[in-house]
């Protein structure tokens, strides 16, 4: 059988979100030492993870429960991966200084490693999902994202209060017809699009103060809003901002083959890999620096450099092979778009 051919667009995509991943981390300790570096690291926020989650939504087409077994698979996909990583964190923070203590726990991911479990529980949706028209089911999808904030019961463990909020971006992903990426990819004036970062970052300056758990989806409206019985239209601004974000994005992705195409398939790598980087830094206490812009233009050539190494073929590899062994995956062959 001829090997599937992968869209260098999509690469791309993930190559190039996986930058503004990285420095959105690394930026997070400076953002408020100056307006424009807070604006900016806020409009970042509004898509990228959103852009991420519709591509894996938009690759999980082949979902069939009837040719695999979609919770086996998943499971060592993304479960087995996330308690290995979730110890090895918890390793590093305490030998980092982060912690005092040793501790461990599953229900709750270390930082970025909620992705993984959200994953899971966004394959397996699919049981139902499967089975419903489009419209009813991305309907569906937001109704769950804005009355998620309003249910006590569903917190931090095993983030499900993220994997509801940010649901209707995997199901629109997942019901957007192939045929319609392509007339996107080669619409004439898709550029336009790009006008949508200056009306996110106009709009959060003009918001000056922004609650990050708008854009994070982590906690109940009760916890981070002061008037909480309006969390749905927060959430709807949110996830309005979310889709201008992503069209904009995605309207300067290339769509041909670049010189960064080929990191695109190790970018869920990248993304397990850079946190120890990132909390690295962090362990130095950097809040009172002031990089000014110059150091804002390390952090990014830092983080296009950090992105490039740890995406880059050599340590794919490296990885694929460490997690044949420890982590009991068979599975050969380039890794698969479900995922980051």
């Amino acid at each position: 059988m001829a090997k599937k051919k992968r869209d260098p667009y999509f690469d791309n995509a993930k190559f190039l979100l996986m930058i503004l991943v990285v420095f959105g981390h690394m930026m997070q300790p400076f953002i408020e030492n100056a307006q424009w570096s807070h604006d900016l690291y806020f409009t970042i926020f509004a898509f990228h993870m959103p852009a991420f989650i519709f591509i894996s939504g938009f690759f999980a087409k082949s979902f069939d429960p009837q040719k695999k077994e979609p919770v086996a698979t998943n499971f060592q996909k993304f479960i087995v991966p996330y308690i290995f990583f979730q110890w090895a964190y918890s390793l590093f923070n305490r030998l980092s200084g982060a912690e005092e203590h040793f501790t461990f726990q599953l229900d709750v991911p270390n930082w970025s490693l909620w992705f993984l479990i959200s994953s899971f529980f966004w394959q397996i949706s699919l049981y139902f999902f499967r089975k419903v028209p489009a419209k009813a089911g991305i309907t569906i999808s937001i109704l769950i994202s804005l009355l998620v904030g309003y249910t006590p019961f569903i917190g931090r463990e095993l983030t499900l209060q993220r994997t509801a909020v940010f649901l209707p971006f995997f199901i629109i992903g997942y019901y957007l017809p192939k045929d319609f990426v392509e007339r996107f990819k080669n619409f004439k004036y898709k550029k336009l699009f790009a006008l949508g970062f200056a009306a996110i970052y106009l709009l959060v300056n003009y918001l000056n103060e922004v609650n990050k758990y708008m854009f994070f989806g982590s906690k109940l409206y009760d916890d981070f809003l002061n008037f909480p019985e309006w969390g749905f239209l927060v959430r709807i601004v949110t996830f309005m901002l979310a889709i201008i974000g992503m069209l904009a994005f995605f309207s300067l992705v290339p769509t041909r083959e670049t010189s960064y195409t080929k990191e695109g398939k190790y970018t869920l790598i990248a993304y397990l890999l850079h946190g120890f980087f990132i909390r690295g830094m962090r362990a130095f206490d950097l809040e009172s620096v002031n990089l000014g812009f110059p150091g804002f233009i390390a952090l990014a050539l830092a983080s296009i450099l950090l992105t490039t190494v740890l995406a880059s073929e050599p340590v794919g590899k490296v990885y694929n092979k460490i997690e044949q062994y420890f982590l009991g995956n068979k599975k050969k062959g380039d890794p698969s778009y479900n995922g980051s």
